[in-house]
């Protein structure tokens, strides 16, 4: 006989109102991507590193993921600071714990008390949210040297799960290694773009990535000149803030995309 897996809504009104004030949020899944995109793209600091995925950070890096996304998330939902863990929602403190993988640490002070449960996968551009409060049941026996347990598999079954899908993706690892290659390894960073958009053809280039791949200050002014220099390669470079390359990008079937976008084609 299968064992009952309780309810974590039954008899906890507390989570219930966390649940419902964070479900009111316009949007929550696409708040919660654009927050983890954006962590994750701060973190990796791309324009002056010239880096392009987690893989590639410091160890003590990768540590501060976690807070990122938990200082990005308040901000991006609009949430109060707690007197004593992350977040004050619907009056009741509310810690945030990140993962990249599907184990979330939990430190002591935030032993029997609500977790915002947030997963951020860059290789897959898939995220989740879900609250679980931290009670013995939900957590491994065994802790950590810093006293922190992690959420046990039962505990995972039990987390009360807000939204989960896609995240913004990330433009560099999407590409074939052999594009990526050309465009890090290109001597200058006129020689940089010029390699982004020439291998990179046909999909929406976001400003970010002109700036993570020039490193330099001016790196528009770059993006710019490769329209004389790709032009005898038959490769039109595009930008959507003029009106006429506006009018190419809704040509080549994109009808969402931002003023600062940019588009070979």
């Amino acid at each position: 006989m299968s064992a009952v897996i309780p309810n974590p809504l039954a008899a906890d009104p507390a989570l219930v109102q966390v649940q419902a004030e964070l479900l009111a949020k316009p949007d929550l899944l696409g708040t919660v991507g654009r927050a983890i995109r954006k962590s994750f793209d701060e973190v990796i600091d791309g324009p002056r590193t010239g880096r392009y995925c987690i893989q590639q950070l410091e160890k003590t890096e990768k540590t501060y993921i976690g807070t990122k996304v938990e200082i990005v998330l308040r901000a991006e939902l609009g949430l109060a600071r707690g007197q004593i863990l992350d977040n004050l929602i619907a009056g009741h403190e509310v810690d945030t714990k990140f993962t990249v993988g599907n184990t979330w640490m939990i430190p002591r002070e935030a032993f029997g008390e609500l977790c915002l449960l947030v997963t951020g996968n860059d290789d897959t551009g898939t995220c989740g949210i879900g609250i679980l409060r931290m009670v013995p049941s939900v957590l491994t026996n065994g802790a950590n040297q810093d006293g922190k347990k992690s959420v046990s598999a039962a505990g995972k079954a039990q987390i009360v799960w807000l939204a989960q899908g896609a995240m913004p993706r990330n433009f560099m690892l999407d590409l074939p290694n052999s594009a990526r290659v050309a465009i890090m390894t290109a001597p200058s960073g006129k020689q940089a773009i010029a390699a982004l958009f020439r291998n990179a053809r046909g999909k929406i280039i976001p400003r970010s990535v002109i700036e993570q791949v020039a490193q330099q200050r001016d790196s528009l002014k770059r993006a710019r000149e490769a329209k004389a220099i790709l032009a005898p390669e038959g490769i039109q470079v595009l930008c959507a803030t003029y009106m006429a390359d506006r009018a190419q990008f809704v040509a080549q079937g994109f009808t969402q995309f931002n003023e600062d976008d940019w588009l070979s084609i």
